[in-house]
């Protein structure tokens, strides 16, 4: 009889072949890391802070819509009915008639005109009426106004989207520094494994105390709550991250690239920021606008052009036999009094002027400490990245001279905890440092307007 171990076998390898081969797609299948452009894009595809700057765009725009409404023509069409108690006629051809008579001759009736209605008893009639202004120079100004506020809120759009793109970098970044503390107390908890392995294999052959494997085993507890508060921390992050995006937090991120600080001096550093700041930009369009303002307060005494045109329509001609009649007025219009509104607005406008000189000059300042106090970050992140760094590979130097120091008996146990100690320490502060510094560079980078945003279709 034939053995059905060889069918068994092979089928068993069927279905190992066959779960490796839906196992494979599935590992391929799992979602790549995000990237630090794809996080932008869907922030600013879904970023609730743009749609409250889009709408005061929209906002701004339809005020400078009714600006314009002031060089439009009023036009008006108004019909009407009148009944009247009574109708009114004039009989002119019974009028001559008597006048003839009295004077001793006889004009025949048909020579005579018939009666004129002066007044139906039901009246019928429409005006078509025209208001054009033709010239004012309120107008222009307020024009120029609202066009220089549109072109704030678009700067403060700008804004907005380089801040979001600032918030998601950040993330970013220090996710960046985590992952990094996160395989520094991997490799922690790795030597200490061995640390606490050595030990008990010490202890076991009399060579140390039981102590040493306390001591062991306690520094590989430190490293495992270090990488516990690093997870932590990276989860934190991709939440934020999540809400930012508007979406689920993503899984994983991918590490952006090196950051370097702007070429130039400090001075280069402070003309850029100024110049390509869109708040900064925002509040001086915002203070031209107020300027026009404060203008056409001043100049409306001008004088104004008006054209007023009108054409009525009745089904009573009367005397002048028609029942169309047109007529057009033109008006000069020269303001001499208007109870004082408009020194009023005048002096008002002036103080909220002064206001916003006074607010955009304090903005520069804040900005400018803002940006040395970033500078200063920097300068002090890579002296202490330097410091932690030759820490770092001293410790480790030193670790490795008391590791085999202790494997010759020549150290102790409790040096080499020390030892290990200093090394995760150092290794973790190095992580620190060089996440400071990244954070430093990226803020002067964001003050002096090199983080940009990538321009997506805004639909407003």
């Amino acid at each position: 009889m034939k053995s059905p171990l060889p069918s068994l076998w092979a089928h068993r390898a069927a279905a190992a072949a066959l779960a490796a081969a839906i196992a494979l797609p599935a590992a391929h299948a799992e979602a790549p890391a995000m990237t630090l452009e794809q996080a932008v894009q869907r922030a600013l595809e879904r970023s609730g802070d743009l749609d409250v700057a889009r709408a005061r765009l929209t906002e701004a725009k339809a005020s400078r819509s009714k600006v314009t409404t002031a060089f439009l023509p009023n036009i008006q069409a108004v019909g009407s009915y009148t009944h009247n108690s009574v109708e009114a006629k004039m009989d002119l051809g019974a009028m001559i008639g008597g006048i003839g008579k009295l004077l001793g001759a006889t004009i025949p009736a048909s020579q005579l005109p018939g009666p004129s209605i002066i007044q139906k008893q039901d009246t019928v009639g429409g005006v078509l009426s025209l208001d054009q202004t033709l010239f004012a120079l309120a107008p222009v100004l307020m024009a120029n106004a609202a066009d220089k506020a549109v072109e704030a809120q678009q700067a403060g759009l700008e804004a907005t989207r380089r801040e979001i793109v600032y918030q998601v970098s950040q993330i970013f970044y220090n996710n960046a520094g985590v992952l990094r503390l996160i395989e520094t107390a991997q490799r922690a908890i790795a030597l200490a494994d061995k640390r606490v392995e050595n030990a008990q294999q010490r202890k076991a052959g009399g060579a140390d105390a039981e102590v040493s494997v306390l001591r062991a085993e306690s520094e590989r507890d430190r490293a495992k709550g270090d990488l516990l508060r690093a997870e932590a921390v990276r989860r934190q992050l991709l939440v934020v991250l999540g809400a930012l995006i508007g979406e689920a937090a993503p899984a994983s991120l991918a590490v952006p690239q090196t950051l370097e600080l702007p070429l130039g001096t400090a001075e280069n550093h402070r003309e850029s920021a100024h110049r390509d700041r869109p708040e900064l930009d925002a509040r001086r369009l915002s203070l031209r606008a107020v300027d026009a303002q404060v203008d056409e307060a001043r100049w409306r005494w001008l004088p104004m052009v008006n054209l007023q045109a009108n054409a009525r329509y009745t089904d009573t001609p009367g005397f002048i036999g028609k029942n169309w009649l047109w007529a057009a007025t033109f008006n000069l219009i020269v303001p001499v009094f208007d109870r004082g509104v408009r020194y009023a607005e005048a002096h008002e406008r002036t103080a909220t002027r002064i206001r916003m000189q006074r607010e955009l000059t304090k903005a520069e300042r804040d900005l400018d400490a803002a940006l040395e106090q970033a500078e200063q970050d920097v300068g002090t992140a890579q002296q202490s990245l330097a410091l932690a760094e030759q820490q770092a590979v001293r410790a480790k130097r030193t670790a490795e001279i008391v590791a085999t120091s202790l494997a010759n008996g020549a150290a102790t146990s409790l040096e080499q905890a020390e030892a290990d100690t200093n090394l995760r320490m150092s290794e973790a502060s190095v992580v620190r440092e060089r996440l400071g510094l990244d954070l430093a560079i990226l803020k002067v980078r964001h003050l002096t307007g090199a983080v940009r945003a990538p321009q997506i279709d805004d639909k407003l």
